[in-house]
């Protein structure tokens, strides 16, 4: 009976001893990010959701025109049973690199670097559009626009080819969306055949209609009164 008992106390221990090496061979050593996107029901300044590009332990994303990446919260998925830090749902500022640590259930860590960009302004480049006639006569009218928010506007008078005297230069806040009036400082304006320093207000508002068409609102002064024109400008 003692053998017996002694037999069997043995074989627990035994069986003891395997199940708890077999418990750590089975620990994960899985530790992937494996989805990384910007939601759109986390982020009230996002219209969609913005899915990260994983290539090895770099994370790239781009997000719309005019969006604030100091501000941003994304949704991580990682491998199961594995840690992240800093963990998902997270508020964080992607104006540099963020370096993001994902530990397996095996304790072995890796690092993934995600770099956010905003998509370029939908308003750069050249524009043309008309004829038109806002009381000035009949017009076509110019827009170039800089990465810097340099605005060169032109109205060009169809019969003569000529500059119009409200013909101006300027500049704006580069990270203007949309459908939103928006303040230009004029810094010249088209007098005696020559660029002329002179201060002044005005209001523009844009549309895109499509990447190589622009709705272009105009008005004289700033507060907005009245829209002077709308016109639709195509790329150059």
């Amino acid at each position: 009976m003692v053998r017996k008992t002694t037999f069997l106390a043995l074989f627990l221990l035994v069986g003891a001893v395997f199940m708890s090496s077999c418990k750590k061979e089975e620990l994960s050593s899985k530790k992937e990010i494996l989805a990384f996107i910007f939601e759109a029901s986390k982020n009230a300044q996002l219209e969609r959701n913005f899915l990260g590009d994983i290539v090895g332990t770099d994370i790239s994303a781009e997000v719309a025109f005019g969006i604030d990446i100091s501000q941003l919260i994304p949704t991580i998925e990682i491998s199961p049973r594995a840690a992240l830090s800093p963990s998902t749902g997270q508020q964080k500022d992607f104006t540099g690199p963020v370096v993001y640590t994902v530990t397996a259930e095996d304790g072995t860590t890796k690092t993934f670097t995600v770099s956010v960009a905003t998509a370029p302004a939908p308003y750069l480049g050249t524009w043309s559009g008309g004829p038109i006639d806002f009381g000035l006569g009949i017009m076509r009218v110019n827009a170039e626009i800089t990465e810097e928010g340099q605005i060169t506007l032109e109205f060009v008078k169809i019969l003569t080819s000529e500059k119009d005297g409200y013909s101006l230069k300027g500049s704006f806040e580069p990270v203007s969306r949309q459908d939103t009036e928006i303040m230009v400082e004029q810094t010249q304006r088209w007098i005696n055949n020559a660029w002329t320093n002179e201060s002044c207000r005005r209001t523009i508002m844009y549309h895109m209609n499509t990447p190589q068409s622009m709705k272009l609102f105009y008005c004289l002064y700033y507060p907005r009164t009245d829209w002077s024109f709308q016109i639709i400008l195509s790329k150059q």
